[in-house]
């Protein structure tokens, strides 16, 4: 555990000397009642047709190493329309290195957002990756907003269902900082092995 947190907080201090001035980074935190989860995501636009990301993930027991789950993908993105965009990407998680070629569509409101993904996956064999972020920002009044946030992913194979998560976030937004109730929930091996996590998140959009 103590590891792990020396581990995030070198990548934030890392991300923010280098890129403070130059990217959007979105640092959030849940203090859950299993684990800390740390997530970020960081982007930059080199080209308007053109954009590369970071999405990195740490999930940390209180208790239970073994539990530990983490994921790492950089992606470059190519705008093929206005709302398609064709993506590839390498990284790394639970239980190693793997590369993704996806197509994504987005959707985009002033109060809300919606961004859908599908493509291949290879890590031990190749699956069918989709993933779905939607968010829904309503103004209450002022500078405060309502957040609601939600991202699902899951990958199918000729084994079945073999990973899958959901993170669900309701709250208030106020500026740049957003904070509520989030729940964490992450299935492996056709869900026989199932891990939750809720508590309260902290978002900031730098």
């Amino acid at each position: 555990m103590k590891k792990t947190i020396l581990s995030v907080l070198f990548v934030i201090t890392l991300t923010s000397h280098i890129f403070c001035q130059e990217l959007h980074f979105v640092p959030d935190f849940v203090f859950g009642n299993r684990s800390l989860t740390y997530k970020h995501m960081i982007r930059y636009t080199i080209h308007p047709k053109i954009s590369v990301d970071n999405l990195t993930l740490f999930d940390a027991g209180y208790e239970d190493d073994s539990n530990n789950i983490y994921f790492i993908r950089n992606n470059m993105s190519y705008a093929l329309t206005k709302s398609i965009k064709a993506n590839s990407a390498i990284g790394i998680k639970n239980p190693g290195a793997f590369g993704t070629l996806s197509l994504t569509y987005n959707f985009k409101q002033p109060d809300f957002s919606l961004s859908y993904s599908a493509g291949s996956t290879y890590q031990n064999g190749f699956s069918f990756e989709q993933s779905l972020v939607v968010g829904y920002s309503p103004n209450l009044g002022g500078e405060l907003f309502g957040y609601i946030h939600l991202l699902a992913t899951g990958n199918l194979s000729n084994k079945g269902y073999i990973r899958g998560l959901q993170q669900f976030k309701i709250g208030v937004q106020q500026n740049q900082l957003a904070t509520g109730w989030a729940v964490n929930l992450d299935q492996f091996n056709n869900a026989r092995k199932k891990l939750e996590n809720m508590g309260l998140f902290f978002t900031y959009n730098f």
